[in-house]
C-alpha cells in the first residue's frame, strides 16, 4: 500500500493521518480475529482437557495473556510498515512503478 500512501502524501494528508487510517483497520481485524478466537478456544477447550497439565481449560489467566500478547504482535505489524511507509517521499513513491 505504499503507492496509496504516497498518493495520499501527495494530496496533503499528513503522515499521521495517514498513519492512524492503517493502525486503525489493523486494531479493528486484530480485536475481530482475538475475539473470535477466545470464543472457539472457549468452545474447544473441553476437547483439549486431557492434554493440559496443572492448568484448567478456561484459565481466565491464559486467555489474557495470549491476547494481549497477539493484540500486541498484530498491532506492530500494523503500525511498523505503515509508519516506513508514511515516512516516504511521496515524489519516489510515485515515480516507483
Amino acid at each position: 500500500r505504499t503507492r496509496e500512501f504516497g498518493v495520499r502524501l501527495a494530496l496533503g494528508a499528513c503522515p499521521n493521518s495517514v498513519l492512524g487510517l492503517v493502525v486503525a483497520r489493523g486494531v479493528w481485524l486484530s480485536a475481530a480475529g482475538v475475539i473470535l478466537g477466545l470464543g472457539g478456544s472457549l468452545a474447544a477447550a473441553p476437547l483439549v482437557e486431557s492434554f493440559l497439565y496443572e492448568v484448567q481449560p478456561q484459565d481466565p489467566v491464559t486467555f489474557l495473556v495470549v491476547a494481549v500478547i497477539l493484540g500486541t504482535v498484530s498491532l506492530s505489524a500494523a503500525a511498523f510498515p505503515a509508519w516506513r511507509a508514511s515516512r516516504t517521499d511521496p515524489a519516489t513513491t510515485l515515480r516507483a512503478e
